[in-house]
């Protein structure tokens, strides 16, 4: 046995993670989009602005008709209307005229440019009577005091983005700016379904009545609950069922693709230790078209996994040992549930996977050609935090209070130097 305590990958593993595809589309409201990975390219479907808009508050203008103004000779040009906020402008500035706009709000027709309020003086009518049928700019006029070029603080029609530019990719996470500015364009969005992790936990020792609140299995279904929920799944706890391979078999049929409590991925905690008694496995291969990846991948000392499908319906058999069931949930399940909800591999539901820096306080060899994860307990000095791996054989649940992570250590390889030498510089991969 390893001094450490170690999850060895297999090639099945890998194979069954790989096979795995995102789950179809869905259309959800854009409010309701925050931290869901969209799943189709989304194009502009028509400019921004949709027609021009001003950019300052002032007065529209054709640049040629106060091209000579100045404070000394003032160019007078009739106020002939005005480009309310929030209504569309069907009107078309005249020569010789002038309306009233503000920032951002849309401009007549005939307008190249618009003069800032700064630079323009409102003559009102000598004569109130001047004012007929209820125009209120009947009569008035203004000044400019300043020339405006053409183009003058004015957004022209798609100048922030033209018909058709992409506003967000397939497979990115939508955070709140990108929400926000897809919402000017649609109501609902196309998002990747967020799979549905049922658990199951076994064992006739938590099914007795005279059991003690603390020794039942609501801790390891919490644990797998919390890291599903951390990326963008939804988990629905199917109880506990005992020793009895028939009982857990109806528990998980009632959890396939076609059942009432229709999950995407299964998790069947315990009865993985490889014993005559153990009924996890019996239980999962005896499922309707069950497809077995290879029944006991020994990926740790006594605590094999059960992998395989059912149609749509991926099954895992995990350990109900704390630390294992820990560790294998980050390193096998987290990578499922990315892959089914369209994420890459090295990406949360938040983001980037975190990771940090710090230096190996022990040798550790290759064990074999593939992979193996060590969880880790970081502790801080001077510089990097140093990475200890956890001992083997440790039943105490303290240990999910100390470690942080957990490191890779390279299978044996042609390119490969046969493991890591204490004071080597690791990558610490943070639980989520």
């Amino acid at each position: 046995m390893p001094p450490f305590f170690c999850l060895r990958e297999t090639n099945a593993i890998a194979a069954f993670i790989a096979e795995a595809e995102a789950l179809p589309a869905e259309s959800v409201p854009v409010a309701q989009a925050l931290g869901r990975v969209l799943a189709a390219d989304m194009h502009a479907p028509r400019p921004c602005p949709p027609q021009q808009r001003s950019t300052r508050d002032g007065f529209a203008v054709r640049a040629a008709d106060v091209a000579a103004a100045c404070a000394a000779a003032p160019v007078r040009l009739r106020l002939t209307g005005e480009c309310r906020m929030g209504q569309e402008t069907t009107g078309t500035l005249t020569p010789g005229a002038a309306w009233r706009v503000y920032t951002g709000g849309p401009l007549p027709l005939g307008a190249d440019a618009v003069l800032m309020q700064e630079r323009a003086l409102v003559e009102e009518p000598p004569l109130e009577g001047q004012r007929q049928h209820g125009d209120e700019h009947a009569g008035a006029r203004i000044a400019a005091l300043a020339p405006c070029a053409p183009g003058e603080n004015i957004l022209a029609a798609g100048a922030d983005m033209p018909e058709g530019a992409l506003l967000a990719h397939c497979g990115c996470v939508l955070g709140a700016h990108q929400v926000a500015l897809l919402a000017q364009f649609f109501s609902h969005l196309p998002v990747r379904r967020r799979p549905v992790l049922g658990v199951l936990s076994t064992g006739d020792e938590f099914c007795a009545a005279a059991s003690s609140p603390f020794d039942r299995p609501e801790n390891n279904a919490l644990l797998l609950e919390c890291l599903a929920t951390a990326l963008g799944a939804r988990c629905v706890r199917l109880g506990t069922a005992p020793d009895d391979v028939e009982s857990q078999r109806r528990r998980l049929v009632a959890a396939l693709a076609d059942g009432p409590e229709a999950c995407d991925v299964l998790v069947v905690i315990g009865g993985s230790s490889g014993g005559k008694k153990d009924f996890g496995a019996r239980a999962i291969a005896a499922l309707p078209g069950c497809r077995l990846y290879g029944q006991d991948q020994k990926v740790s000392s006594g605590r094999p996994l059960t992998l395989a499908r059912v149609g749509q319906t991926t099954v895992w058999g995990l350990p109900g040992h704390a630390l294992s069931l820990a560790l294998a949930a980050q390193v096998f399940l987290a990578p499922l549930l990315r892959r089914l909800a369209g994420l890459p591999n090295d990406q949360s539901a938040g983001g980037s996977a975190a990771f940090l820096h710090a230096r190996l306080g022990v040798a550790l060899p290759a064990r074999g050609p593939a992979p193996t994860h060590y969880p880790v307990v970081l502790r801080q000095g001077a510089g990097l935090a140093t990475a200890w791996p956890v001992a083997a054989g440790t039943g105490k649940t303290v240990v999910l209070r100390d470690m942080k992570g957990w490191i890779t250590v390279p299978g044996e390889g042609p390119e490969t130097t046969g493991g890591l030498r204490r004071g080597a510089a690791v990558r610490v991969r943070l639980f989520r």
